[in-house]
């Protein structure tokens, strides 16, 4: 059902971290609150290992970014 609602075209928010060095995805939500809730939650659960680093608006299909944001939800230059 889910899937159903979903429609490509559609935008996701993408909460992005660091880990070893490497961009890792540590949160998926339709609203950049939900993302960020659970990116940081992410970064707890890590002991810090991970760190939160920005979100991405992306929409669905496609690869690149079309927005970023901090870690507060405030838009950063891409």
């Amino acid at each position: 059902k889910i899937m159903e609602e979903v429609k490509l075209g559609d935008y996701i928010f993408m909460g992005m971290g660091k880990c070893a060095g490497q961009t890792v995805c540590m949160s998926v939500a339709y609203k950049i609150e939900y993302c960020i809730k659970k990116a940081e939650a992410f970064e707890k659960l890590s002991n810090d290992i991970v760190k939160f680093t920005k979100i991405s608006k992306v929409r669905v299909g496609e690869l690149e970014a079309k927005e970023s944001f901090n870690t507060k939800g405030e838009t950063i230059k891409n």
